[in-house]
C-alpha cells in the first residue's frame, strides 16, 4: 500500500487498534485519492454512546474545578506534541480527506494558530468583571462558569483541525461527547491521543462514532449544549431536537463565500487570492469562494490572470505528486456532483475558462479545478452552495447591483473586496449584509486573527466560531453582588425616608451632569471628531 510521507502501516495499524474498542458494525475506511480500503473500523452501538455520556457527565464535575492554568498547560504541551508529530498529522491528513500538501499544510497550521489562541484567550476567558453597583457601598462581579457536557457534531471534512471547535469548548471548562463519521474518527483519535499524552484526562473527550446524526440525536436530552457543523438540512433536524427538549445550540451550515473585483484592484493580486480561495481542500471548506463579481472594465484582464494562475500553480494530482496543489474530494459522489454543477452553469449561458472534467483515470473522487465565466444571472448562483472545485464569474457595471444580490441571499456569509479606495470599503462594510467582510484578501487574514470573530447568520447558521466570543457561547455568566458595612432599608418606611431623599438626590445629580456634559452637542462633536481623524489615518479596518 502506498501511503503520503509521514506515516507507515505500524502507524495505521496503531490507530485501528486504538479505534477496536465500540461494539457496532464495521465500516470501510478509505484512502481517498486513490479509493482504497485501509482498514476498518467498529461504529458505536446505543449502549456506547451511553456510557461515554456517562463518563463525560462524571468526569465534568472534576474538570469544570480544574484552573484556568492547568488548561493552559495542557495547551503548551499539546502545542509541542503537535510540532513534535508534523509530519504525521500531515501525512493522516492527506490520506483520509484527500488533501494536496499545501492543504494538509493549512490544516496543520489552522491547530497551532488556534491553539495558541484559545491559550492566550484563557486569560480573559477567567478574568473576573468587578466594579461598584449604582447603591452606595455596594460592588459586584461577575464571571463566568462551564456550562457542562458538550455535545459537538464535528465536520467529516477537517478530520484533525476539528480539534480546534473541541478545543475552544474543553479549555471552557466543560467536557466533550464528540460525534464523528468512521472516516474522520481516526483523525480524532490521533489528535485526542496527543491531547492525553499532553495530560488532558481521557474522559473529558469522548468519541462517538457513527456514520449519521442519528445516534447523537438520542443522547440530546442528556446534555448541556450541542454544536454542530453539517449541512443545513441536517442542521435543522438537530436544532429541531435540541429545541423539543430545550438544550441550547449553535449550527454552522450551508456556506456561500463571494468575491468582489473592482476595477481599481490590483488584478493579480486579486486573481491569486480567488484562485487559492476557490480551490483551496479542492473547494470544500467553509472558506471557500464560490462566485466572483467582476467589474466589466477589467473582467477580461482579470479572467485571462485567474485561468492561468489556475492552470500554472494549482495542479492536480495525489499525494505523491509534490507539485501537486488540489488534492481529491471526499468521496466519488461529490465529484458526480461537481460534474452537474457545471452542467447548470453552461446551460445558463456560462463558458468554461478552465477545467469542467472529472478525472476517473485518476481516481472517481477527482475533479479539475473549473472556471466558469459569463454568467448573468447572478441571483440563482446566490441560493445553492457548490462545494467542489467549480467557481462562477459574473460581469456587472455598477456595486450597486452587486449589493442588492448580496441582500436578497440568506446563505452569503462572507464578502472579500478588492478595492484601493479607503472611502468605498467605509461605505460596503456600513451597507453591506454578511458577517464578514475582508478586504484585498480572501480567507487568511480572518483566520490569522485570533481576536476576530467568524459568526455566520439567516440560514448560514448560528453561533460563532474563533475569538474569544465563541468561548463564551460555551459559558454561562454568573454574578454576585455585596452590600458593605450598612443597610440601605430605613426603619421608617413612610414618604420621605432619607433613603429616598438620597436616591431623589443622586438621580439629579447625574441628570445634571447628562444634561451639561456627557450628552452635549460639543461632547458629541468631539467624539465624532476624534473617530473621524483615526478612520482617516488607519483606514476602516
Amino acid at each position: 500500500m502506498n501511503l503520503p510521507d509521514g506515516i507507515d502501516q505500524e502507524f495505521l495499524d496503531a490507530l485501528f487498534a486504538a479505534a477496536s474498542t465500540e461494539n457496532g458494525e464495521a465500516v470501510d475506511i478509505y484512502d481517498v485519492q486513490h479509493w482504497e480500503v485501509i482498514g476498518e473500523i467498529r461504529c458505536s452501538t446505543i449502549e456506547d454512546a451511553f456510557n461515554s455520556l456517562s463518563h463525560a457527565k462524571v468526569m465534568s464535575v472534576q474538570w469544570t474545578n480544574s484552573g484556568s492554568y492547568q488548561r493552559s498547560r495542557i495547551l503548551y504541551r499539546f502545542l509541542r506534541q503537535v510540532l513534535r508529530h508534523q509530519e504525521s498529522i500531515l501525512g493522516l491528513s492527506q490520506l483520509l480527506s484527500g488533501k494536496s500538501r499545501v492543504d494538509a499544510t493549512e490544516e496543520y497550521l489552522d491547530i497551532l494558530s488556534h491553539s495558541l489562541s484559545t491559550k492566550r484567550a484563557l486569560k480573559h476567558l477567567m478574568k473576573l468583571r468587578r466594579g461598584s453597583g449604582a447603591v452606595p457601598m455596594s460592588s459586584y462581579r461577575v464571571e463566568r462558569k462551564p456550562l457542562g457536557v458538550v455535545g459537538l457534531f464535528s465536520s467529516p471534512d477537517f478530520q484533525l483541525s476539528m480539534v480546534c471547535d473541541l478545543l475552544t469548548a474543553v479549555m471552557a471548562g466543560n467536557t466533550v461527547v464528540n460525534f464523528v463519521t468512521p472516516q474522520a474518527a481516526i483523525g480524532a483519535l490521533m489528535m485526542k491521543a496527543l491531547l492525553v499524552s499532553a495530560g488532558l484526562p481521557s474522559d473529558v473527550w469522548r468519541i462517538v462514532v457513527s456514520p449519521t446524526v442519528d445516534l447523537g440525536m438520542k443522547l440530546i436530552p442528556g446534555l448541556d449544549y450541542v454544536s454542530i457543523v453539517a449541512s443545513t438540512e441536517t442542521c435543522r433536524k438537530v436544532a429541531k431536537q435540541c429545541g423539543f427538549y430545550s438544550v441550547p445550540v449553535t449550527f454552522f451550515g450551508t456556506f456561500k463565500n463571494v468575491a468582489v473585483i473592482l476595477e481599481d484592484a490590483k488584478l493579480w493580486n486579486a486573481a491569486k487570492g480567488c484562485a487559492r480561495a476557490a480551490f483551496q481542500n479542492a473547494g470544500q471548506s467553509i472558506s471557500g469562494l464560490e462566485v466572483i463579481f467582476v467589474q466589466e472594465r477589467v473582467k477580461e484582464p482579470f479572467e485571462e490572470l485567474l485561468a492561468e494562475y489556475t492552470r500554472d500553480q494549482l495542479r492536480l494530482g495525489t499525494y505523491h505528486e509534490k507539485n501537486a496543489a488540489v488534492g481529491s474530494l471526499l468521496r466519488p459522489e461529490r465529484a458526480n456532483y461537481s460534474r452537474y454543477i457545471v452542467e447548470q452553469l453552461l446551460t445558463k449561458g456560462g463558458r468554461v475558462l478552465t477545467g469542467s472534467h472529472a478525472r476517473p483515470e485518476v481516481s472517481p473522487t477527482f475533479f479539475e479545478p473549473t472556471i466558469v465565466t459569463d454568467l448573468q444571472s447572478a441571483q440563482s448562483l446566490l441560493t445553492t452552495e457548490f462545494y467542489g472545485p467549480v467557481v462562477a464569474i459574473v460581469p456587472f457595471r455598477d456595486v450597486t447591483e452587486v449589493i442588492g444580490h448580496l441582500t436578497k441571499s440568506r446563505i452569503v456569509n462572507s464578502a472579500c473586496l478588492f478595492t484601493q479606495d479607503m472611502e468605498f470599503v467605509t461605505n460596503f462594510i456600513n451597507n453591506i449584509e454578511v458577517s464578514t467582510v475582508l478586504v484585498n484578501d480572501t480567507y487568511l487574514s480572518l483566520r490569522g486573527s485570533w481576536q476576530a470573530t467568524m459568526p455566520v447568520r439567516e440560514e448560514t447558521g448560528q453561533g460563532i466560531r474563533h475569538g474569544l466570543e465563541a468561548m463564551y457561547q460555551y459559558t454561562r455568566p454568573f454574578s454576585a453582588t455585596r452590600l458593605k458595612h450598612i443597610s440601605w432599608v430605613p426603619k421608617d418606611l413612610r414618604t420621605g425616608n432619607w433613603t429616598e431623599r438620597m436616591t431623589f438626590a443622586v438621580m439629579g445629580i447625574n441628570s445634571w451632569m447628562s444634561r451639561h456634559v456627557t450628552d452635549t452637542i460639543l461632547i458629541q462633536a468631539l467624539k465624532t471628531l476624534w473617530w473621524y481623524l483615526r478612520d482617516r489615518v488607519i483606514g476602516p479596518v
